[in-house]
């Protein structure tokens, strides 16, 4: 079977015992609450990692405006940027929807937006029908017991997902140039 944004929620729903949907456009209850946190929660959970099926890497080029102090160069973010992975420079801050650095590239890896439910991890839809339940329970059955316990089965199914996933790329050393600021400070 093939995974859906409905797919996910009518998982969702089944776990609290509510109607399944056919399309966020149904005239019912169901789905027009499903079509209103869907897109915010997909977001919202894949910020929660850096999830291997997410990556994206981009070379971000300056704007030509600099920021007024500190930095010598603003780099925008991409449009469907939701977490920053790495940005190959040890000196950076993130303003809005900027990052601030002294260089004049960055090699941006990041945590993108991704919509398409075919290329997610099986138990990232997991983590996603659960989140959705955690949202669902309390308006569509009123009980804050189910959605406790939905949160509850979240954490713990996150905290599975995101130990396979962490072990599904190889372990990263700090660069060799890399000296934080503290080592040598001693008594």
């Amino acid at each position: 079977m093939t995974t859906t944004s409905i797919s996910i929620c009518n998982e969702a729903l089944s776990m609290i015992g509510a109607k399944a949907i056919q399309s966020f456009e149904d005239n019912t209850e169901n789905a027009r609450r499903c079509a209103s946190i869907y897109d915010s929660t997909r977001r919202g959970l894949l910020r929660m990692h850096p999830w291997s099926f997410a990556k994206k890497r981009a070379q971000l080029a300056p704007v030509s405006t600099h920021p007024a102090f500190g930095y010598s160069n603003a780099f925008p973010l991409p449009k469907d940027f939701l977490r920053l992975y790495d940005s190959g420079q040890h000196e950076y801050e993130m303003e809005g929807r900027h990052i601030l650095a002294n260089t004049h590239l960055i090699n941006l890896v990041y945590v993108r937006d991704e919509d398409n439910e075919e290329l997610w991890d099986s138990l990232f839809s997991e983590c996603m029908a659960l989140y959705l339940v955690s949202k669902l329970a309390k308006p569509i059955t009123g009980s804050n017991a189910e959605a406790d316990s939905a949160w509850q089965k979240l954490q713990n199914m996150l905290k599975q997902a995101r130990a396979i996933n962490g072990q599904e790329r190889p372990a990263q050393d700090f660069a060799a140039e890399y000296t934080p600021h503290l080592i040598g400070v001693r008594y």
